[in-house]
């Protein structure tokens, strides 16, 4: 009798034995990874400030660029408007061709003069 309670006491010294070893292992494995976490998390903040950086850059540039579309946009309008109006002039009083470019040439001059100093 005395035999099988030391077999069972000497079992569940190498069964607790080896469970101390797994946590002992598993302890360093976890301080491995978090020496791991302190050494990346520097570099990721660096990273994340120039993720930050590019997309206010990004930002500002998309802003830019549609206000520089809407501003084209106003200028093809305009171009539209007035190229209308000289054609409507044009048919209006019936100039005949000559007439008509000299005219037109003026005209566009003048446009062009306008635009350049609204811009």
């Amino acid at each position: 009798m005395y035999i099988l309670i030391a077999i069972v006491f000497t079992a569940e010294i190498i069964i607790a034995l080896n469970l101390i070893a797994l946590l002992v292992k598993a302890d360093r494995k976890i301080c491995d990874l978090n020496d791991c976490v302190t050494v990346f998390n520097p570099l990721a903040q660096t990273c994340l400030q120039y993720v930050r950086c590019v997309v206010s850059s990004f930002n500002g540039t998309y802003g830019k660029v549609i206000g520089f579309i809407k501003k084209k946009q106003e200028q093809i309008v305009y171009k539209v408007i007035i190229m209308i109006s000289v054609y409507a002039v044009l048919v209006l009083f019936k100039i005949n061709r000559k007439k008509a470019s000299k005219i037109c040439g003026l005209i566009g001059a003048i446009r062009d003069a306008a635009i350049e100093l609204m811009v």
